[in-house]
């Protein structure tokens, strides 16, 4: 797994944001216009079936950059 695409499974959990716009040092909160909830458990959803990996919604909430969030998903399938 590599970040880019990690970063492009990221985008297409969220919807309206467009291929392409995100990068991983995206501070998603504030770069995804209407981040809520919803949007939160898209993505943890997506983590779950494509990598098959539960992350802890407090460690989600810790998290500021797609970065950090694809550094919990890879320690997950490491631990």
């Amino acid at each position: 797994m590599d970040i880019q695409q990690f970063t492009r499974y990221f985008e297409s959990a969220v919807e309206g944001v467009p291929p392409g716009t995100l990068t991983p040092a995206s501070r998603f909160r504030d770069e995804i216009p209407g981040w809520d909830s919803l949007a939160a458990l898209a993505v943890l959803a997506m983590i779950d079936a494509e990598f098959d990996v539960t992350i802890k919604a407090n460690d989600f909430i810790a998290c500021t950059s797609i970065e950090e969030v694809f550094k919990l998903v890879k320690d997950a399938k490491g631990a």
